[in-house]
């Protein structure tokens, strides 16, 4: 499935072509439809139901923000799926965008989506010891999971296994002898120094006024590999970066600034490959720090699409 990545503030890209992909019958509506649940539970007890039968009850259980009615049907899709790693994977990625996007929920429920989804991450990376993204999206929930523990013990333990976890990923080379590894797209390494001693070291100026908004001269598309179950349960969305521009035109820093967990690595991995036309300041080339909008959305078909917008600027 492809993901379109969209710098807002450009004319947008034509689309690339996709594989074709078994396209899903699904209602119109955005909104819940009892009466098309009805009809695919029935084709389910009839003994009939595909993986796709599955996805589009995942959807509908999803939009009505039942969680357990999703995480069953995204189970039984897994179990039809050809990458059962990046099945189960899927469903971790879903758990984790529950958690963070319901932020009414209670703790218990909280911690509960936290757990699911190191369970199924587990799984995805026993099944295939190279998805580095499940080992990814683990980090981030072991570190949900330390800040919604009460037991100062267990806090530290969670804390100290996730800290463990994001180094070994930190480690993994990206290319092993001569073949890439298996996620073609793993999860970004990190900058060389915090974003704040970039800031220090190269004084970038805000972007606005007379400093204006560097235009992109190289860009990088992503794509999500596999048939992302979570994907197609809708996790998307726009991760928000506060980005450094050096003299050179290269992103030399980024961080988050309006997260999406399952989303952010590959939100920075993109962004750290993009080239600017360098801004400039009294005829010459300077940093400078502004803000960028990555936009992740797909159609239920698996064709990309995209949406207007524009950049923020600071």
């Amino acid at each position: 499935m492809r993901i379109v990545v969209v710098l807002l503030s450009l004319t947008l890209l034509p689309l690339p072509q996709v594989a074709t992909q078994p396209r899903l019958d699904l209602p119109a509506s955005a909104r819940p439809n009892p009466g098309r649940e009805r009809q695919l539970r029935a084709v389910i007890a009839a003994g009939a139901a595909t993986k796709d039968t599955y996805l589009e009850l995942a959807q509908l259980a999803n939009l009505r923000n039942n969680y357990d009615d999703t995480v069953e049907a995204l189970r039984s899709a897994a179990a039809l799926d050809t990458t059962p790693a990046w099945a189960q994977h899927g469903i971790g990625s879903f758990c984790l965008d529950y958690a963070v996007r319901n932020q009414g929920i209670d703790r218990a429920s909280k911690l509960r989506y936290v757990r699911d989804g190191i369970s199924f991450e587990d799984s995805a990376f026993a099944l295939d010891g190279t998805l580095s993204y499940a080992s990814a999206n683990k980090v981030t929930l072991l570190r949900m999971q330390a800040r919604l523990t009460d037991d100062p013990v267990e806090r530290a333990r969670l804390t100290a296994d996730a800290e463990a976890l994001h180094g070994r990923l930190k480690e993994t080379p990206r290319v092993t002898t001569g073949i890439v590894q298996r996620d073609p797209f793993p999860p970004f390494g990190g900058f060389s120094e915090t974003f704040e001693q970039t800031s220090t070291r190269l004084s970038p100026l805000p972007v606005g006024g007379n400093i204006r908004q560097p235009q992109r001269a190289r860009d990088t598309l992503p794509e999500y590999p596999g048939d992302m179950l979570a994907m197609r349960a809708r996790v998307e969305g726009v991760v928000v970066l506060d980005v450094i521009i050096d003299e050179s035109g290269a992103v030399a820093n980024a961080r988050p600034s309006r997260s999406i967990p399952p989303l952010d690595g590959a939100a920075l991995a993109t962004v750290s490959q993009w080239r600017f036309v360098p801004s400039e300041a009294n005829g010459k080339p300077v940093s400078v720090k502004t803000s960028l909008n990555v936009v992740f959305c797909c159609r239920w078909d698996g064709a990309p699409r995209t949406g207007p917008g524009h950049d923020k600027k600071q």
